[in-house]
Parts: C-alpha cells; sequence; structure tokens
C-alpha cells in the first residue's frame, strides 16, 4: 500500500512540474475554452431573445460547459498519455513498472483529476462572473457525483487509448469524441429511462439537479446516487476492457511501443 502511495505522490509531483513549467500553455489553454464559452453564451443569448427560453436555462447552459470541461480533460488523461508514450517510445517503460499498467493509468487520473479541478474551478468562477447567475456548490453533494461521471469519461479514454493502440493514427476521429462528450451533457437522462446508461449522462443529470435545482444528496436519494456510480464503474470497466483486448492484440503484432 505504501508503494501504491509513493506511486501517487509521484504523479501528483508530476502534474504540478508541468502545470508550472508549462504555465503559459496552461493558461492559454483555459483562455481558448473561456472564449468557446463566450461563444456559447453569445448564441444562447440570440436564440432566447428570439424564442422566450426561460432565465434558467443560462445556469444550466455554465453547468453543462463546465462539466463537459471535466469529463473532456479526464478523457484526455488517459488517452493522450497512451498516445504520446507510444509516440515517444516509452510506453513499454510504464509495462515494465512493479506496480502494473492499470495502477500507473489510475494514478494519473487521480493526480489529473486535482490538476483539472483547479482548472475547472477558474473557468466556472470566469464564467459565473460573466453571466452573472449563481448556482448551488454543495461540495460534498457534488463531490461523489462528479467522480461517478468521471468514471464515464475515463471509460472512454480507455477505449479510444487502446483502439490508438492497435490502429496509431487515429486523431481525426478522436477529435469526434469531444462532441460526443456534449451530446452524453445534453442527453435528457433525467426524463428518458434509458439514456441514464449511456456514459456520464445519469451523473450530468443529478449533477444539474444539485447546482440547478439546488437539492443535496437526501433528495436525490442514495439510490439513484448508488445506481449513478455503479453504472459509471460498468463504463469504466468496460473502457478498460476493451483497451486490454487492444493492448493483447497489439503485443501479438509486437506493435505495442511503435507508433
Amino acid at each position: 500500500m505504501l508503494r501504491k502511495g509513493l506511486l501517487l505522490q509521484a504523479f501528483f509531483k508530476k502534474e504540478l512540474i508541468l502545470f508550472r513549467r508549462y504555465l503559459h500553455n496552461s493558461v492559454g489553454s483555459m483562455i481558448t475554452l473561456y472564449v468557446i464559452f463566450l461563444l456559447l453564451v453569445g448564441g444562447f443569448q440570440g436564440v432566447r431573445a428570439l424564442v422566450g427560453v426561460g432565465a434558467d436555462t443560462l445556469e444550466g447552459l455554465v453547468v453543462g460547459y463546465v462539466l463537459w470541461i471535466f469529463m473532456l480533460s479526464t478523457y484526455q488523461d488517459v488517452w493522450y498519455t497512451v498516445r504520446t508514450e507510444a509516440q515517444e517510445g516509452t510506453l513499454e517503460q510504464l509495462y515494465m513498472s512493479a506496480h502494473g499498467f492499470g495502477w500507473v493509468m489510475g494514478a494519473k487520473v487521480v493526480a489529473g483529476f486535482f490538476t483539472n479541478l483547479i482548472m475547472v474551478a477558474v473557468l466556472l468562477a470566469a464564467a459565473l462572473l460573466t453571466t452573472g447567475v449563481s448556482v448551488n456548490l454543495d461540495f460534498w453533494s457534488l463531490l461523489p457525483l462528479v467522480i461517478g461521471t468521471l468514471l464515464g469519461s475515463a471509460g472512454i479514454g480507455f477505449a479510444v487509448g487502446g483502439i490508438t493502440l492497435v490502429l496509431k493514427r487515429i486523431d481525426s476521429y478522436t477529435q469526434m469524441v469531444q462532441f460526443l462528450l456534449i451530446a452524453l451533457v445534453g442527453a435528457p437522462a433525467g426524463r428518458i429511462i434509458w439514456m441514464r446508461l449511456l456514459p456520464c449522462s445519469y451523473g450530468s443529470a443529478l449533477i444539474n439537479r444539485v447546482m440547478v435545482g439546488g437539492q443535496n444528496l437526501s433528495q436525490i436519494g442514495f439510490g439513484h446516487v448508488a445506481a449513478m456510480i455503479l453504472i459509471g464503474v460498468g463504463h469504466l470497466l468496460a473502457g478498460y476492457g476493451i483497451y486490454k483486448f487492444c493492448e493483447h492484440r497489439a503485443m501479438i503484432q509486437g506493435t505495442l511501443g511503435h507508433y
């Protein structure tokens, strides 16, 4: 257990070093994402003026945007790590770790969660200041919902990472995943029950109930929270299963560390 803690500590240190060393790039990424939000708000305000959409929908737009950023960052933490390590010829070194590749990637995701949390907090503050709206920031209610939601995006990252091991260059397709994540955030899982089985959608609906509806975990119901987490774990295991299948195929072909 101590060795697992040291592994996690090493990834935390690495994330902080990279964030600080390439601070200009990190700030540039946040500015780009903020500009995207301004474009979304501008388009939304125009549509609302035309069709008379209710004012509370703007809060939903802010929450959906911030959640999408969090999901996108988690997905990219997994997929981009696999692609970059393979491209630089260091992927096989991760497999030689005494911890095992699964634990290495798990530590990477956990460390990335806290780094991404800083970025998401800054963007959320900027979005709230820009729009003038307010949302319910119940940390203890949001924490399990966010973690359960991000399990699905991590599963997608593992699946795409596995496909990358086999096909190598699929950047044109991986860019489509960010639009898929937008669709998953906006899926009406609160009204259509079968959509709750989609990755991240159930969690997105519950997070909206907290941040926009002002509810807490007891009002939502612990049964809903438990079901959402189980679905997220299922998506994570499915994505990791796809990764292991593709990994096995790449090993047979002898192209695991090739790019």
